[in-house]
């Protein structure tokens, strides 16, 4: 895979925000991997790949931007003639990004922890309130949400002690600015 276009592309599309988020997803791959022993250049893919379905230009109203970024990967993979083997690793950890089987391939699993941890602690606070600058109540509504979501996506214990350290972080971001704003916001 020509890796300087899907770098490319997924700063056309997401912006700055997507490549740390995909720099971000591979440096917690090799934080909570127990081996080498998994597809890197799968990962490296779907770490810039796996919300092309949530940008503007792919994204369709009333589709989880999971299953709509499976699908542009699919298309982007093909025309580029990707081997099966690589595009299934790439495709499970675009579609299960946010949580699925257990008895699915240990790239998306890795990939799975990755993406739960960077929504947690402060970059995923900050995230969520960068996105939700107008209605802060929908804000801390939406980082309680992802916290959640990402503390029952978390399988590995690696990524469970990770994700420990990052959920008390969240807690104490959350309850200062509660503290500071008087619940008011």
């Amino acid at each position: 895979m020509d890796h300087e276009e899907i770098t490319r592309l997924t700063r056309e599309y997401g912006g700055e925000w997507a490549i740390c988020h995909a720099q971000r997803i591979l440096d917690s791959i090799a934080a909570i991997s127990d081996t080498d022993a998994y597809d890197h250049e799968a990962v490296w893919v779907a770490a810039h790949l796996h919300d092309w379905g949530g940008y503007p230009q792919w994204i369709k109203a009333g589709m989880d931007h999971a299953a709509r970024s499976k699908l542009v990967a699919e298309d982007f993979l093909s025309e580029r003639e990707c081997p099966r083997p690589l595009a299934d690793k790439i495709l499970a950890c675009i579609e299960f990004h946010h949580g699925g089987p257990a008895d699915r391939c240990i790239e998306s699993i890795l990939f799975t922890g990755a993406d739960a941890l960077d929504l947690l602690g402060t970059v995923g606070v900050l995230r969520v309130f960068s996105m939700n600058y107008r209605d802060l109540r929908g804000a801390v509504t939406a980082a309680k949400r992802y916290r959640d979501i990402s503390i029952a996506a978390i399988t590995l214990e690696k990524s469970r002690i990770i994700a420990q350290q990052r959920l008390v972080e969240t807690e104490q971001i959350l309850a200062k600015f509660e503290e500071q704003t008087g619940g008011v916001y």
